[in-house]
């Protein structure tokens, strides 16, 4: 009877207050610019209220959604030579063992179905000639694709 060494896996942690804040926030600046000319025909009070809702998202995204639901974090610096630098950090491996493997596929389903919505709005608006409106999904699809390269880049960082 030879005792063998039995790897007990951590305890996963779940974040259900920050999985419904990722999703409300990347539904509502959705929902904002697919239902705004139902609403107000004011671009301008349109534009205004999408963006706030799209900074919103953006922030929550990548200051508690990453942290907490994929343990990633990722932000942007400008060095004293006045150059860009993208900057990563991911959770020690005992953290992210942490990391719920659903919360993590939310997450990331999340980030690209996003884009892939932004590009939509994007393309339909330039087909439409509604080069307003194409400006507003234009910052859409900007703050949405910035959010997944961040993402993605800093994934690949933590493997590497």
């Amino acid at each position: 009877d030879a005792m063998r060494a039995v790897e007990i896996a951590p305890e996963t942690q779940k974040h259900p207050f920050a999985v419904m804040l990722l999703l409300g926030c990347k539904a509502a600046p959705i929902v904002a610019y697919a239902t705004c000319e139902l609403f107000n025909e004011n671009f301008v009070h349109n534009f205004v209220g999408v963006v706030i809702l799209l900074a919103g998202d953006f922030w929550i995204t990548k200051n508690i959604g990453g942290r907490l639901l994929v343990g990633l974090r990722y932000w942007n610096e400008i060095d004293e030579a006045g150059e860009s630098r993208w900057r990563f950090e991911s959770r020690d491996e005992d953290g992210m063992k942490r990391v719920d493997k659903h919360e993590s596929r939310l997450f990331w389903t999340t980030l690209y179905v996003a884009v892939l919505v932004w590009v939509v709005f994007f393309i339909g608006t330039l087909a439409a000639f509604h080069l307003n409106y194409a400006l507003l999904s234009g910052t859409g699809l900007i703050l949405a694709s910035s959010n997944l390269y961040g993402y993605y880049a800093c994934s690949k960082d933590q493997q590497a």
